[in-house]
């Protein structure tokens, strides 16, 4: 039993010895990264802006030329027709854009709050904030309360400015802090 003990270290020791000395697995070789060069910039003509064209003009009548000879009976002037008053180039009428929309921060779909939800739910924390004696609070509980009064008055400013996503947030807020205060 000794000598398969024995036996079987050495065959192991062999074993790690030769595992260690054969050379690692190595590249075939560096091959160097070749970067091709950036394909030509083609350059593109501007676009012309479209332009009106100019009017045509009225081809001008020609001039009498005098005769060498003035016949003995008076010349009656040939019917031409009254010169056409020249084209009068119409101005297009501008295009008529309408105002861009307001932009807003989408809120949670399918709540559109008003002015009168927004403070009826003021209205409701007040009453909580009123109905809880802030002495009888200990210190963390006197900074939340603090704290929830606070966003009730930037909850009225942000109504007077007509932004009912703050006030909405700055209520919710305050009331959350009232609701832990009971």
């Amino acid at each position: 039993m000794l000598k398969t003990a024995l036996r079987g270290a050495i065959l192991m020791g062999v074993a790690c010895g030769a595992a260690c000395a054969s050379n690692p697995g190595r590249a075939a070789g560096t091959v160097p990264l070749e970067i091709p060069e950036p394909p030509p910039r083609v350059a593109m003509d501007p676009v012309p802006a479209v332009a009106e064209a100019p009017p045509p003009e009225a081809p001008e009548p020609p001039a009498a030329v005098p005769a060498a000879a003035a016949p003995s009976t008076p010349r009656v002037p040939a019917a031409s027709p009254p010169p056409a008053a020249p084209p009068v180039a119409q101005t297009p009428e501008p295009v008529r854009t309408t105002p861009p929309p307001e932009l807003r921060p989408a809120g949670p779909a399918g709540r559109t709050l008003t002015t009168a939800q927004v403070r009826e739910r003021l209205v409701r924390t007040k009453q909580k904030l009123d109905s809880i004696d802030r002495r009888r609070l200990n210190a963390g509980k006197r900074a939340d309360f603090d704290s929830a009064r606070r966003f009730l008055s930037q909850a009225n400013a942000a109504v007077e400015a007509n932004n009912l996503l703050l006030a909405e947030s700055s209520v919710d807020k305050a009331e959350t802090l009232a609701d832990g205060l009971r």
